[in-house]
């Protein structure tokens, strides 16, 4: 008998972006060579827990979007893996805190996370075979300021402010290992020509349509571009 497919958990990662000349660097990071996504390049995000749909993210994060505990998750692990944390005012250092505790701190300081400045961009489901899988919400979030990347080291090993085509000249290059949901966002992100763009360009993303990659015979993902607008 065969088995059931394994439920999706669900997940938010954000691709911050931040001025360049000409164009825009993406921030990239890399996981330690352990867990689900070990040694690899991808974006800051992870899972959305419980919390990101409490009450208490309610308070701190503002956003009417439907979707506002995968806004709350994906800030939330931005400003817990790299210390940047977006407000009303733009990205500023986050109090070194993780889930609960860092939420709290920002409720008693005052201030408010901006979850209405992601852009949502696509909605990426493991295929149904896969023994973990991940229902991953990426946004996008533009910066004209971004302070230094203070990187939580036991979830990180490094990072890069980095052009879209240089990221994946490393990647081709087999310097930088990544996952086809990265490689596809930093192709799509490459055919943008400014922040604005790419902001643009993600209109009309409504988090209902997913991306659910195909594998092959060979075991092998079937490649996904990303729409061309």
């Amino acid at each position: 008998m065969a088995s059931l497919p394994v439920s999706p958990d669900p997940a938010a990662t954000v691709m911050v972006l931040r001025p360049a000349d000409p164009g825009f660097e993406v921030l990239v990071v890399r996981r330690p060579d352990r867990g689900d996504f070990g040694g690899l390049v991808v974006f800051p995000g992870g899972k959305v827990d419980e919390v990101d749909a409490s009450n208490l993210a309610r308070r701190v994060v503002a956003s009417s979007h439907d979707d506002r505990h995968y806004r709350s998750a994906a800030l939330r692990e931005l400003a817990e893996e790299t210390g940047l944390l977006a407000t009303r005012d733009g990205l500023v250092p986050s109090p070194r805190l993780h889930g609960e505790s860092l939420y709290r701190a920002i409720e008693s300081d005052g201030s408010v996370i901006d979850g209405g400045a992601l852009v949502l961009v696509s909605r990426w489901v493991t295929p149904v075979v896969s023994a973990r899988r991940f229902d991953t919400r990426f946004y996008l979030l533009g910066a004209r300021e971004v302070p230094q990347v203070d990187l939580d080291e036991d979830e990180l090993v490094g990072y890069a402010w980095v052009t879209p085509s240089a990221a994946l000249g490393r990647y081709n290059d087999g310097e930088w290992p990544m996952i086809l949901p990265t490689v596809s966002h930093l192709r799509w992100l490459e055919r943008r020509a400014s922040i604005d763009d790419a902001a643009y360009a993600a209109m009309g993303a409504d988090g209902r349509t997913l991306i659910e990659p195909r594998i092959m015979q060979d075991g092998s993902l079937l490649p996904i571009h990303m729409p061309e607008s």
